[in-house]
């Protein structure tokens, strides 16, 4: 039971930091990205290129994954999503259009991964091995290296809600979810706060990325879409639109996560399929939407 409790918390941590970020993307700016998962994948093979080619800790090389990514969101916005979003009549038709555009940036991210490792067959897996050391907590063994991903994404989570309730850029990113045509008349610059929130939701993705590389030393560049849907099924059973929905279901599944993986590996996906349907019948707004 302690060994549950301990490691699923950890995979939580994560998961809720994955959750938060495409939680906020679509919050703000209504883009359903499907490809959030290969942002992830794209941070864990940043993580993986510089410890391998150039020894940077794992942890320090958050300061190159997550900005780099963020870069690169940035950009995808401006030259993908800015216009759909001016060709777009409806919130739903937005949502339909970006559903397909995201599809087709999911398998262009992912060749991109498979074109460099064919260059670099070494970076298949893209773990890191680090921290591998165990401390014993209540009579359990833990990795170093789980706790360390664990704090830092609890922290990063933190930092982010920090900034959403206590800056005036989380001021206008909150508006401009609330209300978007109100924030307008006040004077926020919309298509720049979701530009903006673009970027920051695939640098969360890519963070989580890097810390996850740490802990598996197995991910595959084609595994990007099982943390996408991971993180649309914590944000259903949290709520969309709300970050203590998102921390909440990140930990849920990550308990739910961690005991099938124990149990069987095979039934960790289905079971986590059976939760987001059963989400759907009885709570379709979740535990905290709105």
């Amino acid at each position: 039971m302690w060994d549950i409790i301990f490691r699923g918390s950890i995979n939580g941590a994560i998961f809720s930091l994955i959750a938060v970020g495409l939680n906020l993307q679509y919050g703000v700016t209504r883009i359903l990205n499907i490809a959030h998962g290969e942002f992830l994948m794209l941070g864990a093979f940043i993580t993986s290129i510089v410890f391998q080619l150039y020894g940077v800790n794992p942890v320090v090389s958050l300061a190159i994954s997550g900005p780099t990514v963020f870069v690169l969101g940035v950009l995808i916005h401006i030259i993908v999503f800015r216009k759909l979003v001016h060709l777009s009549k409806s919130a739903e038709e937005l949502e339909f259009r970006s559903l397909l555009a995201c599809f087709g940036l999911l398998f262009v991210i992912q060749n991109v991964i498979l074109i460099i490792i064919k260059f670099y067959p070494k970076l298949m897996y893209s773990g890191t091995p680090y921290l591998n050391e165990t401390i014993y907590i209540m009579g359990e063994r833990l990795e170093l290296n789980r706790i360390v991903a664990a704090v830092m994404a609890i922290i990063i989570s933190v930092l982010l809600y920090i900034m959403l309730r206590s800056t005036s850029a989380g001021l206008a990113v909150r508006a401009t979810a609330q209300e978007p045509t109100g924030a307008q008349v006040v004077g926020i610059n919309i298509s720049k706060v979701h530009m903006v929130s673009f970027g920051l939701s695939v640098l969360l993705s890519a963070l989580g990325g890097s810390l996850l590389s740490m802990i598996y030393p197995n991910l595959s560049p084609l595994t990007g879409p099982q943390y996408t849907f991971i993180a649309l099924a914590v944000i259903v059973i949290g709520g969309i639109g709300s970050f203590i929905g998102s921390l909440l279901g990140g930990f849920l599944i990550g308990f739910v996560y961690y005991a099938c993986m124990k149990t069987d590996s095979l039934l960790t996906m289905p079971v986590v399929y059976a939760f987001l349907i059963i989400m759907l019948i009885i709570r379709p707004k979740g535990f905290f939407g709105r």
